[in-house]
């Protein structure tokens, strides 16, 4: 057994209880489906299935999950860059390869890169789920003023991804990293800024940035036991301890304790730089 089966298995549990019979999760057992919940939901699922496989006990109804999808292409849902993303996702896990398709290739617009980062970034992560080829869509000179390393922690992982996906080279590294690492506080987690209260969501963000950067987080020990106190008696992760958990938070939670296996095997006993 892996080290965090036990957490990552009860965060199963979670999920499933806000499966639909009719296709897709909702952010509670009661509430409707929604492409946000989903994709959340579908991304916990396979993380946990390549991390240590899912419980026994278990079924996720991809062919009921792909109906609802198919039916939200077919209704034209005005979704905006990020749920059209997201969305992509979805189908691109439940096998809908010429919808995905589809859909990636109308994202393409020479007007993308004036829009926000945060527009581009969900367009990146879209169109690299097909493999397709960035630096061949836009010039490098379009992308620059994108990647604007400034703002609070999400904004930073934006301009980070954006630089590393593109090519672009316009970030020091070094020093993104150490204001990445600036933000960790004594309870493990991560903050929105350096010295503000850790939230589950800056923790993921800041181990992904870090990931991307190559540079380690200094304690992966305290990491692992702060994402562990988001985690409820329900098996779901929230913002912060003692908070309501949801399915994004859950997602953030189990990601990162995913993230954090390879730094703690190699690194057991604690700091290192």
């Amino acid at each position: 057994m892996r080290q965090f089966t036990e957490n990552l298995h009860e965060s199963i549990f979670f999920t499933c209880k806000r499966q639909k019979d009719s296709g897709g999760f909702g952010a509670t057992p009661r509430l409707p489906a929604t492409v946000e919940d989903t994709y959340h939901a579908l991304r916990i699922v396979d993380a946990v299935e390549r991390y240590c496989g899912l419980p026994s006990n278990i079924s996720i109804h991809k062919d009921r999950h792909k109906k609802f999808l198919l039916g939200l292409v077919e209704s034209k849902s005005n979704l905006e860059m990020k749920g059209r993303y997201q969305l992509i996702w979805c189908l691109n896990w439940c096998g809908v390869q010429d919808i995905t398709t589809e859909l990636t290739h109308a994202l393409v617009t020479d007007e993308l890169p004036g829009k926000s980062p945060e527009v581009f970034f969900y367009f990146l992560r879209a169109v690299r789920i097909l493999g397709l080829d960035v630096k061949s869509l836009f010039q490098v000179e379009q992308i620059v003023p994108l990647v604007s390393f400034e703002g609070i922690m999400f904004r930073r992982w934006v301009a980070i991804f954006i630089n590393e996906a593109t090519g672009s080279k316009v970030l020091d590294n070094a020093f993104a990293a150490r204001w990445i690492l600036a933000c960790q506080n004594y309870d493990g987690g991560f903050g929105f800024l350096p010295g503000s209260t850790s939230y589950i969501e800056n923790t993921y963000y800041a181990l992904k940035a870090l990931s991307v950067l190559g540079y380690p987080v200094r304690v992966p020990i305290d990491v692992a036991k702060y994402l562990i106190g988001c985690q409820t008696g329900s098996g779901g992760f929230s913002r912060k301890a003692g908070a309501a958990p949801f399915l994004d938070s859950t997602w953030y939670g189990t990601s990162a304790l995913i993230y954090l296996q390879a730094a703690l095997e190699e690194f057991p006993q604690g700091r290192y730089s």
